[in-house]
């Protein structure tokens, strides 16, 4: 390398040498002057780079959701200082990275007609097809992340745009993820790849999209404490949490998914007339496998020796339609073919009982979309109608904007769907015995939605939410798939605040909840809360910003959903109350122009709970103790 280093070196100075000259002084002397390169009118070292704002840099979706890159510090962007890269307000975490959540709210995750897979939970860092991100970057744009890990390991993120010319962009990124945890048999470790491609014409009529998107997680299944008591009870004696027994020491479970996406749009009559064609596809996998079947996940198995569970799931998804854009007006509609192919290895019989290897739909839907611009109103709305027997049913969202006067903004959405439940509440195949079942005959989960909020940028945003869904689909105590006729309805009130006065800063974010039917269906503590108090100012003639402060977050106790490692899934309880307990965290963040930096005491009053801590995150699932967590991220705009 020295050698490689040296060359370079000897060649740039001979380079150097050659464009000097040596010309005469008046009195006889030499001097040395610069000959300019006859290929260039400057010299290359003094031409100036043009610099643009961050706002000149944008990242957008499928949907065409536009941002800026953000680039400042705020006490919103520190919350988002954690392995899932998102507000962690309603979701509470278990010990490691990449292991499930225990989400503290109910909302609808449903974003399109179609039934969704298994191992739902695993999925806490993916990306879902609406998040993919497009790039129009004036010049080369990157984002570098790093988390430090639970006890070992890491959290790595870099992301890479650049525009080949005006017309085409494209990016790249990846996100890596390896943490050892502090209990046995429970590491983690995910990879997440995307890339993406943004092209227009010169003339604006012709318009590309393209990315392609893969995600892997594996993560070890212990299934748990297998006595409590050496968590809760004995002290100082367990406080090497590896020392602690757990129910399962040789299960693993892996997820899969890849996806490709295709957009095509040609524009006519002064691109007030295009014709669009979208192509999804998607391919996913889950498998669990384990040395040894284990009794607590079920009373027996039809297979000698190892468990090795595998389901499949195949799609493909085409949109064919025309889109108009006449003014403030833009109407989109179009005939969408799914195909759909979910399957196991084999065809199984089982007490009786034949199970199908697959199930396998084609579906027709009619697909349009709204969006309507009247002065201080926005309209914004979808509705996909199944025209075939196999999909049969709807997804209805509407959205609508309005500023008052006085700068408030109101806002008000309505979901409404009927669609199949999940895949893997109607067929499942599994070593074990217990977790089989076929069950055709499931109706429709229907589901509505109604929320409405106001903003002001001195009060701050306050949201109320309303969810009634009929014919809930779950898993029971049992581990077993059930469907609900009465169903459940929950109601929520959401207000959120930040409030500054010179140098110190205050951040409440506050949310009562309430099951009003199905509460023994759907657990959730009644209120969570947040609540930081910050200082932050700037040093070094406004070249170092440092941001420092303490965040609490409380809910009330509730019995949480159990963790199945086989289904990688929750299950409905009633033995076991987790939360009652503060979460304190103290913060030092600073950030130096486009570079910023994160430190973090995480739990800390844990600390003062050594000898008889009681912090779940799920039944037999604590939650961390306490952690020093730091990371960074930076970004760069050449």
């Amino acid at each position: 390398m020295r050698f490689f280093i040296t060359i370079i070196f000897l060649l740039t100075g001979f380079s150097l040498v050659a464009q000097i000259k040596k010309v005469d002084r008046p009195n006889g002397g030499n001097i040395n002057i610069k000959q300019p390169d006859p290929g260039f009118d400057k010299d290359s070292i003094k031409i100036k780079i043009k610099q643009f704002p961050a706002t000149e840099y944008k990242i957008f979706n499928i949907e065409k959701d536009t941002i800026s890159v953000d680039t400042t510090l705020t006490i919103r962007d520190a919350y988002r200082f954690n392995s899932l890269f998102r507000d962690d307000f309603d979701v509470l975490p278990f010990q490691n990275y990449g292991q499930p959540v225990t989400h503290l709210s109910f909302d609808i995750t449903d974003h399109n007609l179609l039934p969704g897979f298994v191992a739902s939970s695993k999925l806490t860092d993916d990306w879902r097809h609406e998040q993919t991100p497009f790039f129009k970057t004036p010049t080369p744009y990157s984002d570098l992340s790093y988390m430090n890990g639970i006890s070992q390991g890491q959290v790595a993120n870099a992301v890479f745009a650049t525009n080949i010319n005006k017309q085409l962009n494209v990016a790249a990124g990846y996100r890596g993820l390896s943490s050892l945890g502090l209990y046995k048999h429970s590491v983690s470790s995910s990879g997440r790849f995307f890339g993406s491609l943004n092209y227009q014409s010169k003339n604006n009529r012709y318009k590309l999209k393209f990315y392609y998107y893969t995600y892997e997680k594996t993560n070890e299944e212990n299934g748990g404490l297998k006595d409590p008591a050496q968590f809760e009870q004995a002290g100082s004696d367990y406080s090497d949490r590896s020392r602690i027994n757990v129910n399962l020491s040789d299960a693993e479970n892996q997820t899969k998914k890849r996806r490709l996406y295709i957009d095509n749009a040609y524009g006519i009559l002064k691109n007030k007339f295009i014709l669009i064609n979208q192509t999804t596809y998607r391919n996913r996998m889950y498998n669990f496998t384990q040395n040894t079947p284990a009794e607590i996940l079920g009373d027996s198995t039809h297979t000698a020796g190892a468990v090795n569970d595998s389901v499949y799931l195949k799609e493909f998804d085409n949109l064919a339609g025309v889109k108009f854009n006449i003014n403030n007006f833009k109407l989109q509609t179009g005939i969408r073919y799914i195909y759909q192919f979910y399957s196991f290895d084999s065809i199984k019989q089982l007490n009786g009982q034949t199970f199908p290897k697959f199930l396998e739909y084609q579906d027709i839907s009619v697909d349009s979309k709204l969006k309507l611009h009247l002065g201080k109103l926005l309209l914004d709305g979808r509705l996909n109608i199944a025209v075939s027997n196999n999909l049969a049913g709807y997804y209805l969202k509407a959205k609508a904007k309005y500023k008052l006067p006085g700068n408030f903004k109101l806002t008000a959405n309505l979901i409404s769907i009927s669609k199949r439940p999940d895949f893997k509440y109607i067929l499942y195949q599994s070593a074990y015995d217990k977790y089989n079942w076929y069950h055709p005959d499931y109706d429709n989960v229907l589901t509505q939605k109604l929320q409405a909020g106001i903003s002001h940028n001195k009060w701050g945003k306050l949201s109320v939410n309303q969810i009634i869904v009929n014919n809930y689909t779950y898993f029971g105590q049992d581990s077993l798939p059930r469907q609900d006729a009465t169903g459940i309805k929950y109601a929520a009130i959401k207000y959120q605040k930040d409030f500054r006065y010179k140098k110190w800063g205050v951040s409440t974010d506050l949310q009562w909840q309430k099951v009003l039917d199905g509460q023994d269906l759907l657990s959730l503590p009644d209120f969570i809360v947040r609540g930081s108090l910050y200082f932050s100012n700037y040093y070094y003639q406004h070249n170092l910003y440092v941001q420092t402060g303490v965040t609490a977050k409380y809910f009330n106790a509730f019995y949480a959903k159990a963790y199945n490692p086989v289904l990688a899934d929750f299950i409905v309880q009633n033995n076991q109350k987790i939360g009652a307990y503060p979460i304190i965290d103290y913060f030092v963040n600073f950030k130096i122009k486009r570079f910023r930096f994160y430190f973090k005491l995480e739990h800390l009053n844990a600390i003062l709970k050594q000898e008889h801590p009681d912090y779940y995150a799920a039944p037999l699932q604590p939650y961390r103790d306490f952690s020093i967590r730091f990371g960074l991220r930076w970004i760069f705009f050449n």
